[in-house]
């Protein structure tokens, strides 16, 4: 504009184009000057209430941006660099305007969409003169990082196969009663233990009384979650699902089940480098499992069976040991069975074709046999076959049946996505 004027102003002369130029000329400063010096005194600073989350929930920002200048700002923009893959904004850019030697108050909110760990932002402000000619950017980040949990579904109908006596979980299983803990006393029948006749009660009541304790057991619930590279589908970008961040909810649901029922909980698996927390009790072995899980990533080169062949040798006996996988190979299968004769062994297989939308090249997405799946059930070993979209918390209902009347396992057609 000040370049037009000039060039007007020499071939046309006269009063009125030169004072067009020097008009345009002194505006053009004024802008660059003002930009120049607001911008130097543009302060911010950003407030997060909460340092960790579980995927869906909601975290409110605060952005706080000072202007410490005599002159006000006409036009700030703010744009939010946040990583969206992780934590969506409901205002990603947004306009406002500052006050001279005042303050405005940006308040957003942020959804959690995948587990990781992430900042929040960093934020650009963008400051414009009054003409819109010049732009200067302060750039306002927060120091301390969020850490997004996988979300945890409320298990508690899933029956953990029990394998060591004396522990705080009812069972069935007479073979777990527990001479520490009585709970009632009843009449003599033939096969009874001798020793558990109470025989002040039975004189009293002229007729053989035994003692009767509970049935309790305990086992070590070791997860062992599937971050193989080549085993897993990402389909989030293209409408699908992830069988990471799915695993990644599971194991996450059975670490807080572990922790209600009182249970040793650990948790191994390699993804861009090896997890381990050591079978434990209580909310801090629960913290580290879910740690764990906000970090790693499907990035592994080492299959699932030869971490269970590493890792299980340096478990006590009896444990019961969860694997989660997108793939089923005769290599696992035979591993599984293998590891039946010292372990509870259970299964949960996640259904990788139906986590690629629709559209998709699915036989790319390499299906398990239902041959494996139907001959693990027979051997002992628990299976559960898990869908996208499926109802984690109802884990129970996907369990495969095997017996009499019960018929092969077949893919199951991918549900309804349920909140």
């Amino acid at each position: 504009m000040v370049l037009v004027a000039f060039i007007v102003a020499r071939l046309g002369g006269g009063r009125l184009p030169y004072f067009v130029f020097y008009l345009s000329l002194l505006l053009w400063a004024g802008a660059w000057l003002y930009v120049r010096r607001v911008a130097g005194r543009v302060t911010g600073s950003v407030t997060v209430d909460r340092r960790s989350l579980e995927v869906g929930d909601e975290i409110p920002v605060k952005l706080r941006l000072e202007n410490e200048s005599l002159l006000p700002v006409s036009w700030v923009e703010v744009e939010d660099d946040t990583p969206a893959h992780l934590l969506a904004s409901d205002r990603p850019r947004l306009g406002t305007t500052l006050p001279w030697v005042g303050t405005c108050i940006v308040h957003l909110t942020l959804t959690a969409r995948r587990r990781g760990k992430c900042r929040v932002g960093p934020f650009r402000v963008r400051i414009r003169d009054w003409l819109g000619l010049f732009v200067r950017e302060v750039v306002v980040a927060s120091k301390a990082p969020v850490t997004i949990y996988p979300r945890v579904h409320p298990i508690d109908e899933l029956p953990v196969p029990l394998a060591q006596p004396f522990g705080p979980v009812r069972t069935q299983e007479r073979a777990f009663e527990d001479p520490s803990n009585p709970a009632d006393i009843r009449r003599y029948v033939p096969g009874d233990n001798p020793r558990h006749i109470h025989w002040r009660t039975s004189a009293r009541m002229g007729t053989l009384m035994v003692r009767q304790h509970e049935l309790n057991a305990t086992t070590q619930l070791i997860l062992f979650p599937d971050f193989n590279r080549e085993a897993n589908v990402d389909a989030c970008e293209a409408g699908g699902g992830s069988t990471a961040d799915t695993a990644a909810e599971i194991a996450a649901s059975l670490a807080a089940l572990g922790v209600r029922r009182r249970m040793e909980t650990g948790l191994f698996c390699v993804g861009q480098t090896r997890f381990a927390v050591s079978p434990g009790k209580g909310e801090r072995v629960f913290l580290e499992i879910m740690e764990a899980l906000a970090q790693v990533d499907a990035a592994g080169d080492v299959l699932l069976e030869q971490v269970l062949q590493a890792e299980a040798g340096h478990l006590g006996e009896r444990a019961t040991l969860v694997a989660i996988t997108p793939r089923l190979t005769p290599g696992l299968a035979d591993r599984l069975v293998a590891l039946r004769a010292r372990h509870r062994v259970t299964l949960i297989l996640l259904d990788a074709t139906t986590f690629a939308p629709p559209g998709l090249a699915r036989r790319q997405i390499r299906r398990s046999d239902p041959a494996l799946v139907d001959l693990l059930a027979r051997r002992g070993v628990w299976v559960y076959v898990v869908p996208a979209g499926a109802d984690l918390r109802r884990l129970d209902a996907l369990r495969v049946r095997v017996g009499e009347g019960v018929g092969p396992w077949q893919p199951l057609a991918r549900p309804q996505a349920t909140s």
